[in-house]
């Protein structure tokens, strides 16, 4: 019984957050399936929607960063619904205001800072208030939704206006909102979700100091791990945004096929979480064989994306690649950034690598927008392969360790 209740209690947590995460990704991705009828109907340049897009990431970034730290001292129920309700009001209002690009770029890096108010403050509530059991598998239930975000987002984009579906993202970022405030309200009355529960559930945590915890991040080889989120945040972000934009210039699709293409692209790349469930086992639960296996494949893969230029089995091989890179994320952020909450920084270390992360997928997002015209898609795709074939090298030193990194 004493079992069933806790499983319970996980059960809600976990869905409150997965489907205010799926909010989330839904409003953050709208933007990038609309592109492509924009562009096609001559509203808005490329370039254009690349440059916002690139401030959206910034915001997003620097959000992360300030907004993890805050995380770690402010309740997740105040920062996840002040967030999700004041993206849904810039989000709401973003269609009227896209054609005054100093406005637009605010509005939407505004955006992307108030969605940046989600992640760690959630990944906090539930390292310290689920039993470790089930811990990891409330973080894949998030990353799932989050992987959900883009093909929801597609669907809408291929028989509503594009205005029309910024406006779904704002409701359903409005619904959550609500959600997060009583649900949390209700369990924290309850004692089920204590804001810094360091007297967890199984282990007793004395606080660490500033400078413990920094000494303790280190030796869980974070700087490592930075890495990994630079590079996956590259494919998973970027990449992805211009998926509907390479589907309708590289692969000749017209813009409803490449929203059609794109939601079943993403549809797929979605099954993600269970893929890295799968490869985790096959290696006995060794965090280092998965990661250079998962690294390894997508460079692979988007080799073969490279080398065969036939629409479907290029879809399909971009897919593969993208699923195998986020597989790499999926183990960051399910797995490595739960288990960090004896350091009393999980919000704080998880938003320092969503941070940097976004940084790079901002840089990268601008640079391919210019890349495309000046060296074309099918060298765009080796870079993208090369950074895939760069995180296999750096895991590879690790390989020889024994003791594996749970």
């Amino acid at each position: 019984m004493k079992i069933n209740q806790r499983a319970r209690e996980a059960l809600f947590i976990g869905l409150i957050c997965s489907i205010s995460y799926l909010a989330v990704y839904l409003a953050r991705n709208v933007l990038s399936t609309v592109t492509p009828g924009i562009v096609g109907s001559g509203e808005l340049t490329k370039e254009y929607i690349g440059n916002i897009s690139s401030l959206f990431f910034i915001f997003y970034a620097i959000g992360q960063l300030l907004n993890g730290f805050l995380g770690d001292r402010i309740k997740a129920r105040y920062m996840m619904t002040a967030g999700l309700l004041l993206a849904g009001v810039v989000n709401l209002a973003f269609p009227y205001i896209i054609h005054t690009p100093p406005v637009a770029k605010l509005a939407y890096g505004l955006t992307g800072f108030f969605l940046s108010m989600i992640y760690a403050p959630m990944t906090k509530v539930v390292a310290e208030n689920t039993h470790p059991e089930y811990t990891t598998k409330c973080s894949l239930g998030y990353s799932l939704a989050s992987y959900l975000g883009s093909p929801v987002a597609g669907a809408l984009a291929s028989f509503m206006a594009w205005s029309s579906v910024f406006t779904v993202g704002s409701i359903a970022l409005f619904v959550m909102a609500i959600a997060c405030f009583v649900g949390f309200l209700y369990y924290e009355r309850k004692g089920v979700i204590v804001h810094n529960r360091y007297k967890n559930l199984e282990r007793v945590y004395e606080k660490p100091s500033f400078f413990e915890g920094i000494a303790s991040l280190i030796r869980r080889r974070i700087l490592l791990f930075a890495i990994i989120s630079v590079l996956t945040g590259v494919v998973r972000t970027a990449v992805v945004f211009w998926l509907p934009t390479y589907f309708s210039e590289y692969l000749g699709f017209d813009p409803q096929m490449s929203a059609g293409v794109f939601t079943v692209a993403t549809l797929l790349i979605s099954l993600t979480v269970f893929l890295t469930v799968v490869i985790y086992k096959l290696f006995r639960r060794n965090m280092n064989l998965t990661l250079f296996a998962t690294f390894a494949l997508s460079a692979l893969f988007f080799m073969g994306v490279f080398l065969v230029k036939q629409p479907v089995i290029n879809v399909m091989f971009i897919v593969l690649a993208v699923m195998c890179a986020n597989s790499a994320a999926t183990v960051l952020w399910s797995m490595y950034c739960p288990s960090l909450k004896d350091t009393g920084a999980v919000s704080a270390a998880t938003g320092f690598l969503v941070f940097i992360g976004y940084i790079a997928s901002s840089l990268s997002s601008t640079l391919f927008a210019t890349a495309v015209d000046n060296i074309g898609w099918g060298n765009l795709i080796l870079v993208w392969m090369g950074l895939m074939a760069f995180g296999a090298v750096c895991i590879l030193p690790y390989l020889f360790i024994k003791k594996k990194c749970k």
